[in-house]
């Protein structure tokens, strides 16, 4: 079993951290970044898209960040992390979707934008909106763990770890605000968990002011 990516890489992070709570056994194989490779006729067989992370076992090549972690769920883990009921299932999925879709999504342009340019080409009204835009997602999260521990009930599951693999990021960025006081809650929580300080809680200067890595 194979994981192709890069350890810096937010969405190689969440798979990371899931296949550490799994206890997993799998090479890991650099790519992306200063290793390169993306581009190499043999990766572009496994992932067409030429990006990381992408998983490789007996069955195949799995490429996508959240289809690779309900695929480890589904073929490695149990119904803890990714419930057979479809109602249940659901209580998974959607947090899953939303990290995607509204937290990832405000987050990593907020990291870019701030983080990722260097300061002389920074745009400060760009910067101010999606900041607002993940402090928006934040509070989402928030409303939701003020009535219970984890996102998808009162276990520890897949629903955690794609908002969980951001938030670490999110406290680091020296323009960003102290947690409510749930999401703060939940995120001692998640530091708690060895595979979340082996595989998320690393530093990340080396992406400041690179654009293109």
């Amino acid at each position: 079993m194979k994981l192709y990516g890069r350890r810096s890489s937010s969405n190689c992070q969440k798979v990371l951290w899931f296949l550490a709570e799994l206890g997993l056994e799998y090479e890991f194989v650099a790519k992306g970044g200063d290793a390169g490779g993306l581009e190499e006729a043999s990766y572009l067989t496994l992932n067409p898209n030429g990006k990381v992370p992408t998983w490789e076992d007996r069955n195949g090549a799995v490429w996508e960040s959240h289809t690779i972690l309900r695929y480890l769920a589904a073929e490695y883990g149990s119904a803890r992390w990714w419930p057979r009921k479809p109602s249940a299932r659901s209580q998974v999925d959607r947090w899953m979707d939303w990290s995607q879709s509204s937290l990832d999504e405000g987050f990593m342009r907020l990291f870019w934008a701030y983080w990722r340019t260097p300061e002389r080409k920074r745009s400060e009204e760009a910067i101010a909106r999606y900041l607002a835009d993940c402090r928006s997602a934040v509070n989402t999260l928030d409303r939701v763990l003020s009535e219970q521990p984890y996102l998808a009930g009162r276990r520890f599951s897949l629903a955690d770890v794609p908002a969980g693999s951001l938030i670490y990021r999110f406290t680091r960025l020296d323009i960003t605000d102290d947690l409510p006081n749930a999401v703060s809650d939940w995120y001692e929580r998640l530091t708690q968990r060895s595979s979340y300080r082996t595989h998320v809680m690393i530093p990340f200067d080396d992406l400041k002011g690179r654009l293109a890595f």
